[in-house]
């Protein structure tokens, strides 16, 4: 799911608070104000998030049927072939005791103004995000957040895990963060794409507020 319909709630606050600022007045100020302060208080102050358990069962029962065909090789007597199903099967071991602890600890969290990731080097100011999508497929959920050609980009680290819960950040003309997980979850909700590209926008929408809250305090 992509997220490209325009921002209106916020898009017009800015322009609001832009040149046509010192023309508002007290009453004019309180409501915007106000309408601010109910885009930020939608969302938690924070919100954790885990991948799933996917793997700690899918791995284990992709080694069955390896494991059942690598047998029935090595008595008809094709050894090679029977090497390569028993590397396989034992591959879906090593994938499921690699995701054992999956969906205990977070390796992501969003707050009222930024996203904090295990595998970044600092956090992603949400104010800088201008468009994001959010995918899956049968391995993966893959988010994607599309920044600000000027943002500055934190580093990322390479997670040494099998479809790892990981982000990463990508330079360029079109900045922006990668975050790959084996299924999300929050609270112990697991959430398909809908779900989460709901939570981005609202983080996001209150981001955005909360940077036109302070400039409009400071401007007055």
């Amino acid at each position: 799911m992509s997220n490209q319909e325009p921002r209106d709630l916020v898009s017009n606050l800015a322009e609001t608070l832009g040149a046509e600022h010192e023309e508002l007045n007290q009453e004019k100020t309180a409501e915007v104000i106000a309408h601010l302060e109910r885009v930020i208080a939608n969302v938690p102050p924070a919100t954790e998030f885990t991948n799933t358990r996917k793997y700690v069962v899918l791995g284990p029962l992709l080694s069955i049927v390896p494991f059942i065909m690598s047998g029935m090789w090595f008595t008809q007597g094709k050894p090679g072939v029977g090497v390569v199903g028993l590397l396989l099967g034992l591959f879906g071991l090593f994938l499921g005791y690699q995701h054992r602890n999956s969906g205990k600890t977070p390796f992501m969290r969003l707050t009222r103004t930024q996203l904090w990731a295990d595998s970044l080097s600092a956090p992603v100011e949400l104010a800088d995000v201008i468009d994001f999508s959010v995918k899956a497929d049968m391995l993966q959920t893959t988010q994607t957040l599309h920044l600000r050609p000027e943002t500055p980009l934190p580093t990322h680290r390479a997670v040494r895990q099998v479809f790892a819960s990981q982000a990463m950040a990508f330079k360029g003309k079109d900045p922006r963060i990668t975050i790959m997980s084996a299924g999300l979850q929050s609270d112990g909700k697991k959430l398909d794409c809908d779900d989460m590209a709901a939570i981005l926008d609202a983080y996001i929408q209150a981001a955005h507020a909360q940077r036109y809250l302070q400039q409009l305090r400071s401007q007055g």
